[in-house]
């Protein structure tokens, strides 16, 4: 899930609109307490995960022995919201993938982003909100009428308040590990039984895909994660992105300049390098990826595999480099389960003679 770096707000004329309509329909869902700063979508803190509060807040006609309606949530911006027991109609804005993990149903995503992860078919049947930038587009989540909309922590204050005048909308720490989220959302909705399923799942599948590959792994072999954008700009990517994979499922080690470039940032997803100093960042093993499939990105991606530098990095002579796409970028559940498969396979040779 690469967090774009613009941003964009809906239009006054928009929000003037829904303010008249949302007064009578949804004024009753406004309880949550803005943050007066999300954090930044490149470094984002994992260190803010949602955790419900102890207290929950019974809707005052059920009796002592019912359900409550509602309870209380403090999300990964410490706002505390009101949000439904047993939520029905969710949006899940930028977590389309961890929703369908759980096996939960969704009445609106944003399609673009979800198509990293999603098939056609797992979209069948859900609305794209769309949106300008990092918003959903408000009007269309207002026609939709959800009761929990789920986003990411880096969404603005004032977005934030504007979605909160439709239905109760919980930030959600986008920095943080895709487990955590995955447990965070599953507490959230309820379903923290199919969270710990689904991980489970996860941790045996890792275990037999570690068994096909470890004699192919030399003990202490590094691996490394960059991604190159259109304007050349090249980042080394922090152990959140693709770390998961190469670190925890595989056991390569770090190198350790990586290391030290994140030490006094743990939580930062990439930082910006030069192409200068990609040897100091080169693990045993390169994986770069592609952010696009145009014809403009691939002459940026062979620019940098057709110069000096590239060519004499000791993974590219020893034929243990490989240009990916752009989901091996992504960190969400579905995605993890898919990169075991890929990194093990015929993809990026590990397990080839």
């Amino acid at each position: 899930m690469l967090a774009p770096l613009l941003r964009k707000s809906a239009s006054a004329a928009l929000t003037l609109l829904l303010s008249a309509t949302l007064l009578s329909a949804c004024g009753s869902n406004n309880n949550d307490q803005p943050a007066s700063s999300p954090s930044n979508p490149s470094s984002p803190s994992a260190s803010q995960t949602p955790a419900q509060t102890e207290q929950a807040s019974p809707a005052a006609s059920e009796s002592p022995a019912s359900e409550p309606a509602t309870r209380t949530y403090k999300d990964a911006l410490d706002r505390t919201v009101e949000i439904p027991t047993s939520p029905k109609r969710i949006i899940a804005h930028y977590y389309a993938a961890e929703m369908t993990a759980l096996g939960v149903p969704m009445i609106g995503t944003n399609h673009i982003n979800a198509k990293l992860a999603l098939t056609e078919e797992q979209l069948q049947g859900i609305e794209d909100i769309g949106g300008e930038s990092l918003v959903p587009n408000l009007e269309k989540t207002l026609t939709l009428e959800p009761d929990l909309i789920l986003v990411p922590d880096f969404l603005e204050a004032k977005d934030l308040e504007a979605l909160s005048k439709i239905a109760p909308t919980v930030a959600i720490g986008y920095g943080a590990d895709a487990f955590t989220r995955l447990r965070a959302l599953g507490d959230l909705i309820g379903e923290s039984a199919k969270a710990e399923e689904w991980i489970n799942r996860y941790n045996e599948k890792t275990q037999e895909k570690r068994s096909l590959v470890q004699s192919r792994i030399g003990e202490g072999e590094t691996a490394s994660a960059f991604v190159i954008y259109m304007d050349k700009q090249l980042y080394v990517y922090n152990k959140q992105r693709l770390g998961p994979t190469m670190y925890d499922a595989f056991g390569f080690a770090i190198p350790p300049k990586v290391t030290e470039l994140f030490a006094s940032e743990p939580e930062t997803l990439w930082k910006t390098i030069s192409l200068e100093t990609l040897p100091d960042y080169a693990g045993d093993r390169m994986f770069l990826i592609s952010t696009d499939d145009s014809e403009e990105a691939k002459k940026v991606i062979e620019e940098v595999i057709n110069g000096p530098v590239w060519k004499s990095l000791p993974a590219v002579k020893n034929g243990k480099a490989y240009i990916v796409g752009k989901r091996w970028s992504m960190n969400d559940p579905l995605t993890l389960d898919w990169l075991l498969d890929e990194m093990a396979g015929s993809t990026c040779q590990i397990t080839a003679a």
